[in-house]
């Protein structure tokens, strides 16, 4: 573990550096990730301007849903941006010293990069969750607010193990295949329907966003969760994806590597 933990700090030293001597281009980034923050929570608001509720849902429930997802995604974005990369570091042959050297080489492949500017924008995105607490759980028990905080927490954790998955199974398609642009392009575009309470979508839809591409289950879930909305079965079947997720995803990761052609072959 101590290896590990080196390794993952002297990578992540080196991504500041690199983004701090690309200081402008970095704060360009970052202004235009609060930005994007910033206007979706005014798209919110004026939605709710027309329209007392959304799917039944209130403004504050709607916003924590949004920043829900928004939270879940950053941290995934953190700890696996690395993945991104992986088709430049098969091409460039990196991914030869990555099998070679004495640590998990999708560890290596997660770690590769690691964007500072995600851990700043938790910031505010921590701040507005703590800033509706109180308006959401102003009705609840201690009870209640120990019962589905905790709920809360647990499934966000589920969905970032979810999103981990995706992740890796993307990965392993890329070792194959080389081309990893599409794939993570079309998870970008699902993951974004989290934004609202998949409860607005179509019965169909909501099915594919729950069994196929998790999304609900990764940033819906846990605000159905802090809501006191969520039953037990779909408790139950969040973790039991999450779970079939991982497995699955750690095995085409394992079947990748050992169909995997060095570079140099």
């Amino acid at each position: 573990m101590k290896r590990y933990w080196t390794v993952w700090k002297r990578l992540a030293v080196m991504a500041f550096l690199m983004q701090f001597t690309n200081r402008w281009s970095s704060l360009g980034w970052l202004a235009g990730k609060f930005f994007r923050l910033v206007f979706f929570v005014l798209f919110i608001v004026s939605i709710f301007r027309h329209v007392p509720s959304v799917a039944g849902y209130s403004l504050e429930e709607v916003a924590i849903f949004y920043l829900t997802f928004s939270l879940v995604d950053i941290i995934a974005q953190i700890f696996i941006r690395g993945i991104y990369m992986v088709g430049r570091d098969i091409r460039e042959g990196d991914m030869d010293f990555y099998l070679i050297q004495p640590i998990n080489p999708l560890f290596r492949v997660c770690s590769n990069l690691v964007d500072f500017l995600d851990f700043l924008m938790l910031i505010p995105v921590a701040a507005l969750i703590l800033w509706i607490f109180p308006h959401l759980l102003q009705d609840y028990s201690t009870l209640e607010l120990l019962g589905n905080g905790t709920l809360y927490v647990l499934l966000c954790l589920n969905g970032l193990v979810i999103a981990f998955a995706i992740h890796v199974w993307i990965a392993s398609l890329t070792v194959r295949t080389q081309q990893m642009e599409e794939t993570i392009w079309v998870y970008r575009d699902l993951v974004n329907l989290g934004r609202f309470p998949v409860d607005i979508y179509t019965p169909f839809l909501q099915g594919i966003l729950t069994f196929v591409f998790p999304i609900a289950v990764m940033v819906s879930y846990p605000s159905k969760a802090l809501l006191g909305i969520l039953s037990l079965e779909k408790i139950l079947l969040a973790f039991a994806l999450s779970a079939v997720f991982l497995t699955f995803a750690m095995e085409s990761w394992k079947r990748a590597l050992r169909h995997y052609s060095s570079v140099s072959s």
